[in-house]
């Protein structure tokens, strides 16, 4: 994850100087929400916190 957060900061994303910061900070910050919460997903699911057997995660919900 460093090689890649550093790739992004490396290169240019956009030709305007403000837009290029908003994206690589948004990049930056979805990048360590989805570690984040990958990271508490599996240390319930190792722990048995979390009851998965009923976990949809939103996709179902709507369809009846």
């Amino acid at each position: 994850m460093k090689n890649l957060l550093l790739d992004i900061w490396k290169d240019k994303l956009s030709d305007y100087v403000i837009m290029d910061y908003i994206f690589k900070i948004w990049i930056t910050g979805l990048l360590f929400m989805f570690a984040l919460g990958f990271v508490a997903i599996m240390y319930g699911i190792i722990s048995g916190e979390a009851d998965i057997q009923n976990a949809t995660f939103g996709i179902f919900d709507t369809l009846g």
